[in-house]
C-alpha cells in the first residue's frame, strides 16, 4: 500500500479515546513541569538575570497554562468530531498541523506580551517557541505511539490465541466425532473403533451385535447393552435407527430402495439388506437424502 492510499485509511479509535488523551496530557504536563522547575524554561523569556526567579517561574507557568488550554480545546474538539464521524489519517495529520500552528501563534504572542520591554526580534521569538513546542510534544507523541503499538500487538496475540484455541477445539471435536466408544450396561468400556468401520448394529434380546469392518472383512462383537441406549448415544454421529431391531451407519449404506415389503437399505462390504420399518421410514429418508 503506497503512502497516498494509507492516508485514505481511517485513524485507529485509540488515538481519540479519553484514556489516550489523558495519557498525552499527563506526559505533556510532566515535561512542562520538568522544564519549568528543573531545567530553565526553553528561552521563551529573557534570561534569568533580567527577571527575578519568582517572575521567571510565574511567566513560565503562564505560558505552560496557555499551551495546555490550546491543547485541551483542540483534543476535546477532536474527540467530539471523531464521535460524529470517523476521521481519515490525512485529516488527522492536518488537524495536528493546525494545532501546532495555533500553539506556535498563541505562545509567541504570550511570550512577546510578557517581554514587552525586551527588544527580542520576532523571528527569534518564533524560533524559540517552535523549539519549545517540539521539545515538549515530541516525547509524549512518541510514548503515545508506542503504547498504541503495544496494544495492537496484544490484540494481535489475543486474536491469534483465540484462533489457535478454536482450531484445536474443532480438531478435538472432529477426533471425538470420528471415534465411537461402546460401553456395556455396567459402564465398562468394551469396544472402540472409528465411526466409518461400523456397518450396522443388531438387537439380540438384552444384547446387541455390532457388525463392523476388521481389515478387509466383516466382523462382529456381542455387547451387553440395549439398542435403544446405543442409538441415543450416537444419534448425532450418523448412526440412524431404521427398525426396532437395527441401527445403521449411513456412511456405509450403498442405497435405499423400495421393495414389495417396504424400504430396505443395502449395507456396503457385506451386501446385507436391512429393512426400514414405517415408524422410522420418514426419518431415514430425510437423513439419507442429506
Amino acid at each position: 500500500m503506497n503512502p497516498v492510499e494509507q492516508l485514505k485509511l481511517y485513524i485507529p479509535k485509540f488515538l481519540t479515546q479519553k484514556k489516550t488523551i489523558i495519557l498525552f496530557f499527563s506526559l505533556v504536563m510532566f515535561f512542562c513541569a520538568f522544564f519549568v522547575v528543573v531545567y530553565h524554561p526553553l528561552g521563551l523569556l529573557n534570561p534569568p538575570s533580567a527577571l527575578t526567579t519568582l517572575d521567571y517561574r510565574l511567566y513560565s507557568i503562564i505560558l505552560v497554562l496557555i499551551g495546555l488550554v490550546v491543547l485541551s480545546i483542540s483534543r476535546h474538539l477532536l474527540f467530539l468530531v471523531q464521535r460524529r464521524a470517523e476521521m481519515k489519517l490525512s485529516s488527522y495529520f492536518i488537524w495536528v498541523g493546525v494545532e501546532f500552528v495555533v500553539l506556535l501563534v498563541s505562545l509567541t504572542a504570550a511570550a512577546r506580551w510578557l517581554n514587552e520591554d525586551a527588544a527580542v526580534p520576532l523571528f527569534t521569538q518564533v524560533g524559540r517557541v517552535f523549539a519549545a513546542v517540539i521539545i515538549l510534544l515530541t516525547v509524549p507523541y512518541i510514548i503515545t505511539f508506542l503504547v498504541f503499538m503495544l496494544q495492537q500487538k496484544r490484540l494481535e496475540i489475543a486474536t491469534l490465541t483465540n484462533q489457535l484455541t478454536e482450531s484445536a477445539a474443532e480438531k478435538s471435536a472432529e477426533v471425538r466425532d470420528d471415534v465411537l466408544q461402546f460401553y456395556d450396561k455396567g459402564g465398562r468400556l468394551v469396544f472402540v473403533t472409528k465411526r466409518n468401520n461400523i456397518l450396522y448394529i443388531e438387537a439380540a434380546d438384552n444384547y446387541t451385535v455390532i457388525h463392523y469392518i476388521s481389515g478387509d472383512k466383516e466382523d462382529s462383537l456381542v455387547l451387553h447393552n440395549s439398542l435403544r441406549s446405543i442409538a441415543e448415544t450416537f444419534a448425532s454421529q450418523g448412526m440412524v435407527r431404521c427398525h426396532r431391531g437395527y441401527l445403521v451407519n449411513l456412511a456405509n449404506v450403498r442405497y435405499l430402495r423400495k421393495e414389495k415389503d417396504g424400504l430396505v437399505l443395502e449395507i456396503a462390504y457385506c451386501d446385507r439388506l436391512i429393512p426400514v420399518s414405517k415408524t422410522y421410514a420418514q426419518d431415514v429418508v430425510q437423513q439419507f437424502a442429506n
